[in-house]
């Protein structure tokens, strides 16, 4: 759930719960803080119909619904605003453990919302395209290089250009190939653009992310989605990179004999150098 999905959503409203989401998107800051009582008095309307707002924008609970919104202002913060934030929050136990609990935390929350028909799209995709090309710009970047380095288990051309040079990639990419953009809030402009211009040049598009209302997704052809913590300043990418794994192990399933024919082949080439101890 994000502030674009509740705007997109006001019209179509029952009145009561019309006058709370117009409220909420007129006072952002101050809303996501609020319970569902104090929303609704100061919408003037009714606690009971601020819950029936968080029902009726897919949400199990009203805590549910306000923690998305939270979640999503919270990605919207400078790297300065998220380490004040975390400076406030109560840390019990150990450094390690606090952040371990979170993330974990993160993670167990994530998975209602992980949509299997989305990986199965892309991993179609990917084993249908001549050429892969991946964006992935500032701590995106650390997921496409994971990401690459798995692809090319697999196939001759995954390629990760930079954002400048993508345009030169794209001249000489078979028809049909397929662009991949990776980004979370704070989304990257380039990565964006990266996005646009292959969707433009009528090159297949696809879009990891956090919304299916990211500008990112709105730019590609599918989306696969999941949400990206913060922890202080950092940004937290296990979820992300859980998602990530889930694609890899459906695009080997979907190559079937193929994959365990090409496994082969890579354990004996690792065997004969000498790779492992």
């Amino acid at each position: 759930m994000s502030w674009i999905d509740v705007k997109n959503n006001v019209k179509d409203l029952p009145p009561a719960q019309k006058q709370i989401a117009e409220y909420m998107l007129e006072h952002k800051s101050e809303s996501i803080f609020m319970t569902a009582r104090q929303l609704g008095e100061n919408a003037g309307s009714s606690e009971a119909s601020a819950i029936r707002l968080a029902s009726t924008l897919g949400h199990a609970n009203f805590p549910d619904f306000i923690k998305s919104l939270q979640n999503e202002a919270k990605g919207q913060l400078s790297t300065i605003g998220r380490f004040q934030t975390h400076k406030l929050q109560t840390q019990t136990g150990g450094l390690v453990a606090h952040i371990i609990n979170m993330e974990l935390e993160q993670a167990r929350e994530s998975v209602p919302s992980a949509n299997d028909n989305a990986i199965k799209e892309l991993a179609a995709m990917i084993c249908a395209a001549p050429a892969v090309y991946i964006i992935g710009l500032r701590s995106a970047k650390s997921l496409a290089v994971y990401m690459e380095f798995y692809l090319s288990w697999f196939f001759p051309k995954p390629f990760m250009p930079s954002s400048d040079t993508l345009n030169n990639y794209l001249v000489a990419a078979p028809k049909n190939s397929l662009v991949i953009g990776i980004s979370y809030p704070r989304y990257t402009k380039q990565t964006i653009e990266c996005i646009a211009l292959a969707k433009k040049r009528n090159f297949r598009t696809a879009a990891i992310t956090d919304s299916l209302s990211s500008p990112l997704a709105q730019e590609a052809d599918i989306s696969v989605v999941s949400p990206c913590a913060h922890i202080a300043h950092i940004d937290s990418l296990l979820i992300p990179l859980g998602l990530i794994n889930a694609l890899l192990v459906e695009v080997a399933d979907h190559l079937g004999a193929k994959a365990l024919a090409r496994l082969e082949e890579l354990e004996n080439d690792w065997d004969s150098g000498d790779v492992y101890c």
